[in-house]
């Protein structure tokens, strides 16, 4: 079992939500207006800073998760100048 970590910046965290719809993914929890700074910069609602991400944590058994990732790695191909999408994958101990 996997737990994802996704963050989203852009105006569609609903792509997001589609994809695990389509993904066998039973439950996951959102977390919108996320602020932060990374290698693509800071988003932090601001004028000086403009922009707010979305956080997605799903706990994932290992085959969809593989399937995920993969749709989520298509996805980010698709996406515009200035979203982004970053995905991080943990070992679960326990759920």
């Amino acid at each position: 079992m996997k737990l994802l970590l996704i963050v989203y910046s852009g105006p569609s965290p609903r792509r997001i939500t589609s994809l695990f719809e389509n993904h066998r993914v039973d439950g996951w929890t959102e977390i919108d207006h996320a602020h932060g700074a990374g290698e693509s910069g800071r988003r932090e609602g601001t004028r000086a800073w403009p922009g707010e991400s979305s956080l997605f944590f799903t706990a994932i058994d290992d085959e969809p998760c593989h399937e995920l990732k993969a749709a989520l790695r298509e996805e980010q191909a698709r996406l515009r100048d200035g979203e982004r999408l970053h995905v991080l994958s943990l070992p679960v101990e326990d759920f």
